[in-house]
């Protein structure tokens, strides 16, 4: 695992190899490994590990202020529970077709996860307790055109049954950034569609992306073999 600058400078943080990394309120790195069956907390300053927990199959998590985990079992179809504090653990949701990416709202009211094998974009009330309520389908995400299927007159184009969607992310300002077969899609707070930002290399796949940089504003993606940047205008969330 490695500490990329935004100068392009590159710092190996640990010998392990992870998925989903978010950055805890402790300061600590926590992080999936599924080949582990296990989600890891990492120590960014001198590379010690934790073990949080064990006997699971995480692909992406998230962190909140309190230290609830939420980690995704995407081939369980189901989002997992961890309690830092305690060491509780508990299946908070089962049912999404293949779960995978997943993200906080910036107040930490609601909780997204990502389908790969669906076209949704799922929302929760994140309860005081950590558990999950008034779950619903809250974004739809653009399917891709299905070049085998048949094109009729005066009809949609035919689609493929799953957006793939993937890594998550928001900015300051409520919004959804999806990783997806198509691109990044952009959703606003209230589930409506902003845009597709295209992949930069079309033939290779779209995993996560992150919100970064001294003001926020930039989105990195992780596409097939590289890490790519661009800068968005996000407007200040104070006026």
């Amino acid at each position: 695992m490695f500490k990329l600058g935004t100068d392009g400078s590159r710092v190996r943080i640990a010998a392990e190899g992870v998925s989903g990394l978010k950055m805890g309120p402790d300061g600590w790195l926590y992080a999936c490994q599924g080949s582990k069956k296990r989600v890891i907390a990492i120590n960014p300053s001198d590379g010690e590990i934790k073990e949080i927990a064990t006997g699971v199959q995480p692909n992406d998590l998230v962190i909140t202020k309190e230290g609830y985990i939420y980690i995704t079992e995407t081939g369980a179809q189901q989002i997992t529970f961890i309690d830092t504090n305690t060491g509780a653990t508990w299946i908070a949701d089962y049912g999404i077709a293949a779960p995978n990416g997943i993200a906080i709202s910036p107040d930490e009211g609601t909780l997204a996860v990502s389908e790969f094998k669906g076209q949704y974009v799922w929302a929760f009330r994140l309860e005081p307790d950590g558990t999950l309520t008034a779950k619903e389908p809250y974004m739809t995400l653009r399917l891709p055109l299905d070049p085998k299927g048949e094109f009729k007159m005066a009809e949609p184009p035919p689609t493929q049954s799953a957006a793939k969607g993937d890594g998550m992310s928001t900015d300051r300002r409520g919004r959804y950034y999806v990783t997806s077969a198509l691109g990044v899609q952009i959703f606003d707070p209230t589930g409506r569609l902003c845009g597709v930002l295209d992949k930069p290399q079309p033939s290779a796949p779209l995993t996560n992306c992150t919100l970064a940089g001294a003001q926020h504003d930039t989105l990195f993606v992780t596409n097939g073999d590289k890490v790519f940047s661009r800068k968005l205008q996000i407007e200040s969330a104070k006026k």
